[in-house]
């Protein structure tokens, strides 16, 4: 298959440049590891390609491990920057809800970290857990992470202003490389910041208020922050990630553990509700464990 390279670099380029919440925090992999290291033989199914899950699994010494991921450009990227020999991995181009008889019974851990936010609810949610489902052995996991607002009152525009206010405070005489870390941190915690009072009663995001907060939060940073490197964090998170075409943003919806674990529930799974201390939000990051 033939790559746009230019497109492996600039998915790398993002990807490199964005920390938790965006990417997996410390206790969410220790949740995936201590599940995985649960399974005497680890047959492991990734959603996704996500480097820290995929290395983890080889790291585990995982028997088999598939990742499916539908951009190909993904795949390469993500596989750049893996610190494992990738080369048994099985790397697979492909939709998550195109049913694969061949993946029938065939793994005993299926993991996705934030993958359900692409997916349509419930439609989308329903295919998905049926074929995990199928796919599992008996007494199969199913690890996943999603993002949903937790109850309270948030004014989005001060939250936004006082998380800015914190980084220019904590920056003040710090050196370059401590500025840029904590900067990235920041844009990684306003990137899911947006989604404050955005949720629909379906479960859906609303686009439009999300395109103008995301494109207002870009020309602000880089008005305050013009530091060539700091606009290349800045674009990594509110520009180009989840953001592959105009119009609406790749991210589609957040519900909370309850409702995913009614659908859940339906397909025969036994769920555990795991909230995350990750930022900017606390409890908005959450994990389940689906036991078949």
């Amino acid at each position: 298959m033939s790559l746009d390279m230019e497109r492996v670099e600039m998915f790398r380029n993002v990807w490199s440049k964005l920390i938790v919440p965006v990417r997996p925090g410390p206790e969410g992999l220790a949740l995936y590891c201590s599940q995985m290291q649960r399974l005497p033989q680890k047959r492991i199914l990734v959603l996704g390609a996500t480097p820290e899950l995929v290395d983890m699994a080889l790291e585990l010494n995982a028997d088999k491990v598939v990742s499916v991921e539908r951009n190909p450009e993904i795949i390469a990227a993500m596989r750049q920057l893996g610190t494992r020999d990738w080369s048994k991995v099985q790397l697979i181009a492909g939709d998550w809800l195109e049913e694969r008889s061949d993946f029938y019974s065939s793994f005993n851990c299926i993991i996705c970290d934030g993958g359900l936010l692409f997916l349509h609810y419930p439609e989308q949610w329903k295919i998905l857990f049926k074929l995990v489902y199928s796919y599992l052995t008996p007494g199969g996991v199913f690890i996943a992470k999603e993002w949903a607002e937790p109850t309270g009152e948030r004014d989005y525009d001060s939250f936004i202003k006082k998380m800015i206010s914190c980084f220019e405070a904590e920056s003040k005489n710090k050196s370059r490389k401590e500025t840029m870390e904590l900067y990235i941190r920041l844009a990684s915690e306003l990137r899911l910041a947006t989604f404050i009072n955005t949720t629909q009663k379906d479960g859906s995001f609303d686009q439009t208020i999300l395109l103008e907060r995301l494109d207002s939060l870009i020309e602000e940073l880089k008005r305050k922050f013009a530091d060539p490197e700091l606009v290349q964090i800045t674009e990594a998170a509110l520009k180009y990630l989840a953001r592959s075409q105009s119009g609406t943003t790749d991210v589609v919806t957040g519900v909370r553990f309850e409702v995913a674990d009614k659908l859940l529930s339906a397909c025969g799974f036994i769920s555990e509700h795991f909230p995350l201390p990750d930022p900017p939000i606390a409890e908005a990051n959450y994990m389940f464990v689906a036991r078949k």
